[in-house]
């Protein structure tokens, strides 16, 4: 005769719901990754960070369900570089890439690989901004669509796109386009950690037909003269889409394109925040939404009420919209106002999945300090160097050093336009400021002569 324990039922029942503790620790440890880049975006045109003329109210929804950064910086203030901070996890001067010629060595880890070494399937689509082994064969995505080589350009309506390194072209659109792939893979892999990179072109400008710098002198001189000024660019938005916003800027079609190019970029945004909720993944999935750099009157973008444009290391060129979410873990609406990077997504990835980091970075877990379970900034000091020149931003206070200019010193806690130069009154502070950029750029292996004229020229 079999013995059944009176508390068998009991036992079980625990059991069971240890069990479920289990799996759900498990799925917890393991969150989906979803990052979605965006290309020359403009502080001043995400409305949950600056509440102006455009509304993004997709964007806006990650800052509801999650952190809006206030002070995020991107780690350089232009393209390539910037890009390569966000997937290595370190200053890119450490590898040289200091320009948009440079490159991602083959043998830097980067934050995809971390997760594809985890188990995780991983995917990047959109711009590819980094010379050397295209995406496909850095052994870090499972699958791949993106530019066919190292470019600044995707044309928005005729793309040319490599998949997992083969060429096919396409007629839609490619804001549309990048949101119906993500979806796609988010749908095939919903059962199983997953990373899915998404770079977005928008809102850059499809081709250069003026030069930049003579565009940014028109634009100052007209803001100065209280004058609109047309800016000359090839259409980005969908046809059709920017005479809807025509009236709301008289005299600027420049402007009604980008500002139709962002509506159907916060669109695509939505799409794929619509299918993490519908496929019920959208609580252990952690979103990250980001730019490269400031905007630039060249696409017309727009970076007040901050100080200057992309290439400037003032605040309208390196500090963006900077938004994270993660259900139960960040909390929800939060504001936060120290210093970030995005050097930071590498670190806290690592330590929200459990992967394994690489032994060097420069980024920090934000975990804890957006719980509240650490005090203080995240970082000591954020450092920028670009074509020579250098900032630094420790704590509220931040100097920008030009060759042949006095350094300028800004408190930002009471000037984020950056107007009011205290370097006069403060020259201790210049100092110290200035010997802690300096004892960071030591660290940065030198740029060859040649390459220093290349890249000067």
């Amino acid at each position: 005769m079999k013995y059944s324990s009176p508390l068998a039922p009991f036992l079980l029942l625990f059991a069971t719901l240890l069990g479920q503790a289990h799996a759900a620790n498990s799925t917890v440890a393991k969150p989906n990754v979803v990052v979605l880049l965006v290309d020359d975006l403009g502080w001043g045109d995400v409305s949950s960070l600056n509440n102006g003329a455009v509304k993004t109210p997709n964007i806006d929804r990650i800052a509801k369900t999650g952190v809006r950064f206030t002070n995020g910086y991107a780690t350089a203030p232009l393209c390539g570089p910037a890009r390569a901070g966000f997937f290595s996890g370190v200053y890119p001067q450490r590898f040289g890439f200091v320009d948009n010629s440079g490159g991602i060595p083959t043998a830097q880890p980067l934050l995809p690989g971390m997760l594809h070494d985890a188990g995780y399937r991983t995917a990047l689509l959109g711009k590819w901004h980094s010379t050397g082994p295209m995406p496909h064969l850095r052994g870090c995505f499972d699958e791949s669509l993106c530019s066919p080589v190292s470019s600044p350009f995707i044309d928005y309506h005729h793309p040319k796109l490599a998949r997992n390194g083969q060429v096919e072209e396409s007629n839609e659109y490619t804001t549309d386009l990048f949101a119906r792939e993500a979806i796609a893979f988010i749908e095939r892999n919903q059962s199983s950690p997953f990373s899915l990179t998404v770079t977005f072109n928008a809102p850059h400008i499809l081709r250069v037909i003026k030069n930049a710098q003579l565009i940014r002198k028109e634009y100052d001189e007209a803001v100065a003269a209280g004058k609109i000024l047309d800016i000359p660019k090839v259409p980005m938005a969908r046809p059709g889409d920017a005479a809807k916003y025509a009236s709301q800027f008289p005299g600027d079609t420049a402007r009604a394109d980008t500002v139709a190019t962002i509506v159907a970029l916060d669109e695509a945004v939505g799409r794929i925040l619509d299918k993490l909720s519908q496929t019920r993944i959208d609580r252990k999935t952690i979103v990250f939404f980001f730019g490269d750099n400031g905007g630039h009157p060249e696409n017309r973008s727009e970076s007040l009420p901050l100080r200057d444009y992309k290439w400037s290391l003032f605040e309208g060129g390196i500090r963006v919209p900077f938004l994270a979410s993660y259900p139960g873990v960040f909390p929800a609406g939060q504001e936060f106002s120290q210093p970030v990077s995005t050097l930071d997504i590498f670190a806290t990835c690592a330590a929200l999945t459990g992967a394994r980091p690489p032994v060097r970075l420069d980024g920090v877990d934000l975990t804890p300090f957006l719980r509240g379970e650490k005090k203080g900034a995240p970082h000591e000091a954020l450092f920028f160097s670009i074509s020579g020149i250098g900032a630094v931003r420790q704590g509220q206070w931040k100097l920008v050093m030009e060759p042949g200019v006095q350094p300028a010193l800004f408190d930002l806690s009471k000037d984020r336009e950056e107007k009011n130069d205290l370097a006069s009154a403060q020259p201790d502070r210049v100092r110290a400021l200035r010997e802690k950029w300096q004892a960071w750029h030591a660290q940065m292996p030198a740029i060859p002569p040649a390459a220093q004229k290349k890249k000067a020229k």
